[in-house]
């Protein structure tokens, strides 16, 4: 594992509980593709804005929910790449580009909910995707929803590991 004590790479980072009033709020499930909680505190491996960055939790949790980070800077060699990766991890460009497999994701379940709800293809199309022209030139729109609601079959056939 990693620590930024050992590896320059690393941003050692303290997290406090989010507050009213808080403007800039780290939600764990927007970033992280991992996190490890070990003896000295939580490990942070983030991708976001096409960017990957390790913070090393040393006090508080991101695991409990939105929280606020405080970075940890030792004025050496280093500095400057770390300020370039805070600067990545939480610039607002980075912070609205989304997540597309997961959406695509959350998109398949809705539209196997829709449907087992009784739904028609066209209803689930302007529910999930939004209006448009249906069934649209070469019924692209249909033949989507078609495999949205098949994708979403399978993981809640699959459960609970296939969805995340």
């Amino acid at each position: 594992m990693w620590a930024a004590a050992v590896d320059p790479c690393v941003i050692a980072a303290r997290a406090r509980p989010a507050q009213s009033g808080a403007t800039r709020l780290f939600y764990l499930s927007a970033a992280v593709v991992r996190a490890l909680r070990g003896n000295s505190g939580e490990h942070l491996l983030i991708k976001r804005g096409g960017t990957t960055t390790r913070l090393d939790l040393i006090k508080g949790t991101a695991l409990a929910g939105p929280c606020s980070l405080h970075f940890d800077l030792p004025a050496d060699v280093h500095l400057e790449r770390r300020i370039a990766a805070i600067r990545s991890l939480t610039s607002a460009r980075a912070a609205r580009q989304p997540h597309p497999q997961l959406a695509r994701r959350l998109h398949a379940l809705h539209a196997a909910d829709a449907r087992a709800a009784g739904f028609s293809l066209r209803d689930i199309a302007d529910l999930v995707l939004g209006g448009g022209g249906w069934p649209g030139s070469g019924e692209h729109r249909k033949s989507l929803v078609r495999r949205m609601i098949a994708a979403g079959d399978d993981m809640v056939r699959a459960g609970p590991r296939a969805v995340l």
